[in-house]
């Protein structure tokens, strides 16, 4: 299919936002990341916006109320799983703005999956117990979805993998951890970059922590997954990846 004429697609890469310094890079070097990876496979058509649900701004209702008014924008979820920032923040600035869209968190996508798997390879030699440890919610379609990806890696590892949220749900990661003392224990995080949760995994008395998922090249391209996912199915790019008007 041939490119009709150009339209700027706005890209709202939103995150949770956090205090944390070395978190507020992590997100700044993948926001960065995606916009280069973006850029060479659909020249001058994103235009790529930061914005926050919490702690940081610029905030994303701000953002998305001061697009162009006349141009599709996306909303991207830098964030791991569906919660209360997803099913209410996102989804009602969506709401607020015609012709504007939201992609998935990353979820029990099977590219994270394999970044997981790859990442708890390295440190399988002593047999122990994975925990895949998650942030959490309460909203049940957030626990299905660590879910999901705990039983991927179960599939991927050839060994049971167990879930444990650091707040929000239950278990608790640190209960996860004290009921596998009889076993060397992997916690595998899933926690997108450095912050209090990921010092919280540091706490538990786990053999070993994997570092949180970021900086690697291989999430963006995971977030870039979701962002065409979106794309296709509102009619903004053609079966063979080209970006259309709507």
């Amino acid at each position: 299919m041939n490119q009709v004429k150009q339209q700027k697609i706005n890209v709202v890469a939103t995150s949770h936002g956090t205090d944390n310094a070395n978190g507020q890079q992590l997100i700044h070097d993948l926001r960065a990341e995606l916009e280069a990876q973006s850029a060479k496979l659909y020249p001058g058509l994103l235009q790529w916006h930061e914005a926050y649900v919490d702690v940081q701004q610029p905030r994303l209702e701000s953002v998305i109320s001061g697009l162009p008014h006349d141009e599709p924008a996306v909303v991207l979820p830098l964030l791991v799983s569906d919660g209360v920032h997803t099913t209410h923040d996102i989804a009602q600035a969506v709401s607020s703005r015609p012709n504007t869209f939201a992609a998935q968190p990353l979820g029990p996508l099977p590219e994270l999956a394999a970044v997981l798997a790859q990442r708890a390879a390295e440190h399988l030699e002593n047999d122990p117990q994975v925990i895949l440890a998650a942030a959490g919610t309460r909203l049940e379609v957030g626990q299905d979805q660590v879910k999901h990806l705990a039983a991927q890696l179960t599939d991927l590892l050839g060994r049971e993998v167990l879930v444990g949220y650091c707040a929000g749900a239950e278990p608790r990661i640190a209960q996860v951890v004290a009921s596998a003392s009889d076993r060397p224990v992997l916690v595998l995080s899933s926690l997108l970059s450095d912050g209090y949760f990921q010092h919280k995994l540091a706490s538990t008395a786990a053999d070993v922590v994997t570092s949180p998922l970021l900086p690697d090249v291989m999430i963006a391209q995971c977030f870039l997954v979701r962002l065409q996912k979106v794309l296709q199915q509102r009619v903004f790019m053609s079966p063979d990846d080209e970006l259309l008007t709507r």
